[in-house]
C-alpha cells in the first residue's frame, strides 16, 4: 500500500511538473519601444514561471528606436524588419510624435486612423511571408502549445495559423477592451456605464455625455483610431494568401479562450466580466531591496532637497518632440519649485534647462526601479503622459500624479486617476507656465492627494491571494484545456434584436394593434 501511494505521488509530481512548463509563442507588435517593452516584461514574467518562451517579432523600421533590451539573451527570437510602401510610413514615429501634441481635429483623426491601417495591414502581410525553415529555426524542435498576440487587430489570429499553433490567447497593452475583442469573448460594451476607451467620460455620465458615448461607441474608431475596416481587410489578405478551405480571421477569434488584461480590475470602471477574461495585475514585480541604481542618478536623489519628481512622457510621447513653448512653460513652472529636484526624461539636446539648477536631464530614466525603490518617501510627484503603465505604477508605489494625456487611451487613463483623486490633469491645448505651477502646487501641497494614493496602494495589495501572478498561471493552464471549459459565449446564438431584449417589444406591439 505504502509503495502504490508513492508511486502515485511520483506520478501526480511528475504530471502537475510536465503541465507547469507551458511552450508558448509570444507574438510581438514591434511598432513602439513600449510595446516591445511590455512583451520583454511579460516574458521574463513567463521564464520566472517555468515557461518556456520565443518571440517572433515586428520590427517596424524607424518607429522603434535603440536601446530596448531583451530581457534574456536565452529567449530565442526571430525578427522581421517590415519595409512599408512609402516614406511618410516608414517615418510613422516621427510624424506621429509631432502630431501628438498639437490639437487635433476630425480630419486629423480619420487621416491617422488611414494611415496606421495601412501599415497594419502591409506589415501583417510581410511577417505571414516568413519561411517555414525559419520558423523551425525559431522552434529549436520544442514547437510552442500556445500563442500569446496582442489584440490591435486580427493579425495574430493569422500568424498563429501560420506557425501551425491551435490555441492564441490575447492580451492587452492597456487596460481597456476593445469592442471588437469583447464581443469574441462573448460580452457587449453598455455606453450608458462603460466609457468608450478613446473618450474622457467615467461610468458616472450626463445625458449628453452618454449620447457622446454612445456614438463613440457606434463609430469605426478603435484603438489609436485604428478603423474598424482593418479587421475586414486583414481577413480578406489573408483569405487570399490561404486555401479557400482555410477558416477565416472572424472565425478563428471565436476560439480564443482567453483574454488577458495588463493591469488591475481595481483601477478600471467597474463592468461585469465572463471568468475568460481576467485582469493579470502588475508584471515583472521587483523587490525594491535588490534594485541596483545608477550612482550618478542615486547621488542626486540621495542629495534633494525636499524630494524629486518625475517628469516623463513614456517611450514614444518623447518630450524632445514637444514644441518649444511647451518646453518653454514646463521649464519656467519647475523654477519656482528649486527645493524639488526635477528629473527629466529628454532624448536630445535641450541647452535652455542647463540655466536650472534643479532640472536634471536624462535620456533614459529607470522610472518603475526610481518609483518602486523609493514610492512616497523621497520621490513625490509624477508628471506624465497618462500611459496605463505609468498610471499602474504610481498607484502601486504610493506616488500621486500629474497627467497631460495626448492620444488613444491616455484621457481615460487620466479619468481613472482623477476618479480616485490621486492626480490632477492638464489640457495640452491651453498649457502655460502658471497653470503648471497651479496644478503642482495643488498635488504637492494638500496632503489628500498623497493620503488617498497610499490608501489606493494599500488597497491593490489587499488581495485574498499572495501570489500576484496565480491569475496568470491559472489562465495559461486553463486555455490548454478544451475551449468550452468554461467559456460563457452564449451571446453568439443571440441576433441584435434578442441581445437586447427588444424583440420583447413586438409583443406588447402587436396586443395593442390586435385590441384596437
Amino acid at each position: 500500500m505504502i509503495l502504490v501511494t508513492f508511486v502515485l505521488f511520483i506520478s501526480s509530481t511528475s504530471i502537475i511538473t510536465v503541465a507547469a512548463a507551458i511552450d508558448i509563442l509570444q507574438i510581438v507588435p514591434g511598432f513602439t519601444n513600449s510595446h516591445l517593452l511590455f512583451n520583454y516584461r511579460l516574458a521574463t514574467t513567463l521564464s520566472q514561471l517555468g515557461h518556456h518562451v520565443k518571440f517572433w517579432t515586428q520590427m517596424e523600421m524607424n518607429m522603434v528606436s535603440s536601446g530596448v533590451q531583451k530581457p534574456n539573451k536565452d529567449i530565442p527570437e526571430l525578427q522581421i524588419s517590415i519595409h512599408f510602401s512609402d516614406k511618410m510610413k516608414t517615418e510613422g514615429l516621427k510624424v506621429f510624435q509631432e502630431m501628438m501634441f498639437k490639437k487635433n481635429d476630425d480630419y486629423d483623426l480619420w487621416w491617422t486612423g488611414q494611415q496606421f491601417k495601412d501599415m497594419r495591414t502591409e506589415a501583417c502581410e510581410q511577417m505571414l511571408q516568413v519561411s517555414q525553415q525559419d520558423l523551425d529555426n525559431l522552434w529549436q524542435h520544442r514547437k510552442p502549445m500556445i500563442a500569446i498576440g496582442h489584440f490591435h487587430d486580427l493579425c495574430p489570429l493569422a500568424l498563429a495559423r501560420k506557425a501551425m499553433i491551435e490555441k492564441l490567447i490575447w492580451i492587452t497593452h492597456g487596460t481597456s477592451l476593445f469592442d471588437f475583442a469583447a464581443i469574441q469573448m462573448g460580452i457587449r460594451t453598455y455606453p450608458s456605464y462603460v466609457p468608450h476607451p478613446l473618450s474622457s467620460y467615467g461610468d458616472q455620465m450626463t445625458f449628453f455625455e452618454r449620447v457622446a458615448n454612445t456614438l463613440w461607441c457606434l463609430s469605426t474608431l478603435d484603438f489609436v483610431n485604428l478603423p474598424l475596416n482593418l479587421l475586414y481587410e486583414e481577413n480578406s489578405m489573408y483569405r487570399k494568401m490561404m486555401s479557400p478551405n482555410e477558416p477565416d480571421l472572424w472565425n478563428l477569434s471565436k476560439n480564443v479562450p482567453i483574454t488577458l488584461i495588463n493591469g488591475e480590475q481595481l483601477l478600471d470602471f467597474p463592468r461585469p466580466l465572463p471568468l475568460s477574461i481576467a485582469f493579470i495585475g502588475e508584471i515583472e514585480k521587483r523587490d525594491k531591496k535588490k534594485i541596483t541604481l545608477d550612482q550618478k542618478i542615486r547621488a542626486i536623489v540621495d542629495s534633494s532637497d525636499l524630494g524629486f519628481v518625475i517628469f516623463s512622457f513614456g517611450t514614444v510621447c518623447n518630450t524632445s518632440s514637444m514644441p518649444a513653448s511647451m518646453r518653454k512653460s514646463f521649464l519656467e513652472a519647475f523654477a519656482s519649485f528649486p527645493r524639488y529636484t526635477i528629473l527629466w526624461r529628454f532624448e536630445g539636446d535641450f541647452p535652455e534647462a542647463k540655466n536650472y539648477k534643479n532640472v536634471k536631464l536624462f535620456r533614459w530614466l529607470p522610472q518603475k526601479e526610481l518609483m518602486c525603490k523609493f514610492d512616497h518617501q523621497k520621490m513625490k510627484l509624477l508628471i506624465a503622459h497618462g500611459g496605463y503603465n505609468s498610471f499602474l505604477e504610481t498607484a502601486k508605489a504610493g506616488v500621486p500624479a500629474l497627467l497631460m494625456p495626448l492620444f488613444a487611451d491616455q484621457f481615460i487613463n487620466a479619468r481613472r486617476a482623477e476618479r480616485f483623486g490621486i492626480a490632477e490633469s492638464l489640457d495640452k491645448t491651453n498649457l502655460t507656465s502658471y497653470n503648471i505651477r497651479q496644478k503642482m502646487t495643488m498635488v504637492l501641497e494638500n496632503p489628500r492627494y498623497k493620503k488617498k494614493v497610499k490608501k489606493l496602494s494599500v488597497m491593490l495589495e489587499d488581495k485574498p491571494i499572495s501570489n500576484p501572478m496565480a491569475v496568470l498561471s491559472h489562465r495559461l493552464r486553463i486555455s490548454l484545456r478544451n475551449p468550452n471549459y468554461f467559456s460563457l459565449k452564449t451571446r453568439y446564438n443571440l441576433n441584435f434584436f434578442q441581445h437586447y431584449s427588444l424583440d420583447f417589444l413586438v409583443l406588447p406591439v402587436i396586443l395593442i394593434f390586435l385590441l384596437l
